[in-house]
């Protein structure tokens, strides 16, 4: 089945030229300032108000009529839904609209009437082939590159994550927390609502062809009533997609099932069903927990972006197998125990390999049989040789777990950083997986150790278990990857 998008079809919704909010009021400043932020041309920012005749310094228009642009890229309709469905036939009447984000709530989550008003929303819309709908009821759109945002808080710099989610409240907290967690950057994010109009496997064949996105988000709650032939083009979407998807669904329980209805009002799927979807595509399922799903992003993100760097076909890891090197015994049985539960293999040293460990490292207190604990020498060229060895065709992800240092201009500090650096390349050079644990506590030390290591490509996680979880997933799309489009893809 044929889905109607195409790479350019989407391009003005996210970069558009102008822009009109009608009806502007003070309360929904909120997207002027987001716009403001990202360095829009407030040119070509029209807004349409009958009571304010400035908002933010921005002159306001008292009718549609007096806007002197004659064809409007983005349409921001903020209008209560008693008469939203007469102002869009009145705007749509006298202006050509390319695509508009319908921000009044109250529709088909609230009651029959909101049903009807979306039923009327989608029959003024086939009227207009021309012009294209996201909502209602969804905050909108963001894209540093078109100098969108609804929220001044998000980033201008652009990334390479895009975001599909059918709240408004969850899209805009995984931009803000993960952009402050991780220091990750979008290319394009819309919280799209109800759905009237714009579906999701249309978005989604975007982003595939979407040379800023590498990665793609999803957020979802149902199907809309109103595409009946949204479930297969979404199926189809999901088989077709090159890019990673990383899809968390509300409404996995009965009950949340209930909460959907009151939210966006869609319909939520069974379960079977989506097992079967999950079995068939790529799609990584995500627990429902925006934690866990920027946790996974980060590593995704930034492993499909060295690649790009480089120019380089993406490699993804092809087994489960790692070296753990921490500071101490207990930690190290807690680690094994932890991560051989979820599902990560840590290869026993023994025999020959042991011995060759052994010949560098004469180790007298401690262990070189994985996880290694090395507590005197983290700061000796040993450490680093010893790692070295140990990192070969056998192991898949490197983790090391540190703390802090009070004088970051020790000449011992300066020995250990040198150390990571040097697993860090010699990981990198093998295209395998090295990921720092620095655990999360109130500390100005570990503040400005964390921002070293971030700013020198480090992976940093706050845990065993979140970095291990991230990158199970990462192993678990490239398996699936290979199973659906085999090796030559």
């Amino acid at each position: 089945m044929e889905i109607k998008s195409n790479k350019n079809s989407l391009e003005l919704l996210f970069k558009p030229k102008n822009v009109l909010i009608f009806e502007a009021k003070p309360k929904i400043a909120f997207f002027i300032e987001g716009f403001i932020r990202q360095g829009f041309d407030l040119k070509k920012l029209y807004l349409v108000s009958a009571k304010e005749d400035k908002i933010l310094g921005i002159k306001c228009y008292k009718s549609i009529e007096d806007v002197p642009a004659n064809t409007i890229d983005l349409l921001i309709l903020s209008i209560r839904r008693e008469i939203v469905v007469q102002n869009l036939k009145d705007v749509l009447s006298k202006k050509k609209i390319n695509f508009i984000h319908i921000f009044t709530a109250g529709t088909a989550e609230s009651d029959e009437a909101g049903i009807k008003i979306e039923r009327d929303l989608k029959e003024v819309l086939v009227k207009y082939p021309g012009t294209r709908s996201i909502g209602p009821n969804c905050m909108g759109l963001y894209c540093p590159r078109g100098k969108v945002a609804y929220y001044s808080s998000f980033p201008v710099e652009s990334g390479n994550i895009s975001l599909i989610f059918q709240s408004g409240d969850l899209h805009s907290k995984m931009v803000k927390f993960s952009s402050r967690r991780y220091n990750l950057r979008f290319s394009k994010g819309v919280s799209i609502g109800n759905c009237i109009d714009i579906q999701v496997s249309e978005l989604l064949q975007y982003f595939d062809e979407d040379d800023e996105t590498d990665l793609i988000c999803v957020y979802f709650e149902g199907l809309s009533t109103l595409h009946e032939n949204e479930g297969k083009r979404l199926l189809k979407a999901f088989k077709d997609t090159k890019k990673p998807i990383l899809f968390m669904r509300g409404g996995r329980t009965e009950r949340g099932q209930t909460a959907v209805l009151t939210h966006t009002g869609s319909m939520a799927s069974k379960r079977k069903i989506w097992d079967a979807i999950f079995n068939q595509t790529t799609i990584i399922e995500i627990p429902p927990s925006l934690d866990e799903l920027i946790d996974y992003v980060y590593l995704f993100s930034n492993y499909l972006k060295k690649f790009k760097k480089l120019s380089k076909k993406v490699i993804y890891p092809s087994g489960k197998r790692a070296l753990v090197v921490l500071w101490s015994g207990g930690f190290g049985i807690l680690a094994t125990d932890n991560l051989t539960e979820l599902g990560l293999e840590l290869p026993l040293f023994e025999g020959k390999k042991l011995e060759k460990l052994k010949k560098i490292y004469p180790i007298k207190i401690g262990s070189l049989s994985n996880p290694f604990d090395m507590p005197w020498v983290t700061a000796d060229k040993v450490f680093l040789e010893v790692c070295k060895v140990a990192i070969d065709d056998d192991i898949d992800l490197i983790i090391v777990e540190t703390d802090a240092w009070r004088d970051l201009n020790d000449a011992r500090f300066k020995g250990y950083y040198n150390n990571l650096l040097g697993i860090k390349t010699y990981t990198e050079s093998l295209e395998k997986v090295f990921i720092i644990i620095l655990h999360q506590y109130p500390s100005e030390t570990r503040a400005t150790f964390h921002d070293k290591l971030v700013e020198d490509g480090f992976l940093v996680y706050p845990s065993i278990e979140s970095a291990a979880k991230s990158f199970l997933n990462l192993y678990k799309y490239g398996q699936k990857r290979e199973e659906l489009f085999g090796k030559i893809n």
